[in-house]
């Protein structure tokens, strides 16, 4: 049996996204969180698991963003909790910059 493919939904227009600025978009009903980084783009759920604060709200320096609400920071790139005690990580979405649009996959 084969996995189904992907479905992507364009949210933005691709000069939207600057680098370095996380910026917080829907898809489907979910709220997502998306970073332009120097070799792709990431998207993730757009919510800390901690307390649920918007990660979008939060400071990108590199490829760590920090949560605005506790400090709790993440590596963008994989989703991983990089400081502080709690394993928790984000949930990461597929994304793509295609056609001069950024597209994040149908969760």
């Amino acid at each position: 049996m084969t996995s189904p493919v992907a479905a992507f939904v364009r949210v933005l227009d691709a000069d939207a996204l600057h680098a370095g600025v996380p910026a917080a978009v829907e898809v489907q009903g979910l709220p997502v969180c998306i970073v332009r980084l120097d070799d792709r783009v990431v998207a993730f759920e757009d919510r800390c698991p901690h307390r649920g604060t918007p990660l979008s709200q939060g400071t990108l320096c590199g490829t760590t963003l920090t949560c605005r609400a506790h400090t709790w920071e993440f590596d963008v790139r994989t989703g991983a909790l990089l400081r502080l005690r709690a394993p928790a990580s984000l949930r990461m979405l597929e994304a793509r910059d295609i056609d001069g649009g950024i597209e994040v996959a149908a969760a």
